[in-house]
């Protein structure tokens, strides 16, 4: 005699995980996108040219977004295995603790009064100031959906909605924007000189051709 099996399908719970995953890490990315935007704004708005410890905090939030992007980009094309998972939340928090020394140095480098701080202020903090605290909640959020890893397997290219996946897109493409621009913006800071001037004034690039 035989017996007939049949397939058992995915549990709601789980598949609901899934999206969560990968909405969790479409967050993070536009998280520190939206970061850097702020910075921007001040840059661009305000007039108020960062400095090369300002710059360094960018790149390293742009370094910890590569991982969950990593995870983005992976789901879109096929499976995303745990060890993808590890190292995209794994490379995240060590790029984000990287970043918050940088941070960290520089609210020390300005906690004497009467020290002014650098630049503008955004409801009372430096932005430096934000940038540690958004490297902390960052390191944060990657450890909890490291922790999390065995709630969002498996990801794959099917469990995305046509929503995720075009959220997907605007996430990878607005980092290569970021991560383009910023380049652009530190070339245009420093000119063709070896050094970037702690306190710059002005883009060195069009003062010297000016």
């Amino acid at each position: 005699m035989t017996t007939t099996t049949f397939p058992v399908a995915a549990a709601p719970a789980a598949r609901t995980g899934n999206k969560l995953g990968l909405l969790f890490a479409n967050l993070y990315v536009l998280g520190m996108c939206g970061t850097i935007g702020g910075a921007y704004l001040f840059q661009f708005g305000l007039w108020e040219y960062p400095c090369p410890m300002c710059l360094l905090q960018r790149m390293f939030m742009l370094l910890s977004a590569l991982g969950p992007a990593l995870i983005i980009h992976r789901s879109r094309k096929g499976t995303v295995t745990t060890r993808d998972t590890a190292s995209g939340w794994g490379w995240a928090i060590v790029c984000a603790l990287l970043g918050s020394t940088v941070s960290i140095t520089q609210v020390l480098m300005h906690i004497v009064p009467p020290d002014p701080g650098y630049a503008g202020a955004l409801f009372g903090l430096h932005l430096y100031t934000w940038a540690a605290i958004t490297f902390a909640a960052a390191v944060l959020a990657a450890g909890i959906a490291l922790v999390l890893t065995h709630e969002s397997e498996p990801l794959d290219a099917a469990t995305a909605t046509p929503a995720l996946r075009g959220l997907g897109t605007v996430s990878l493409y607005l980092l290569a924007f970021f991560a383009v621009s910023n380049l652009v913006a530190c070339f245009f800071l420093q000119g063709f000189h070896w050094q970037m001037p702690g306190d710059p004034t002005g883009y060195a690039f069009f003062t010297d051709l000016f």
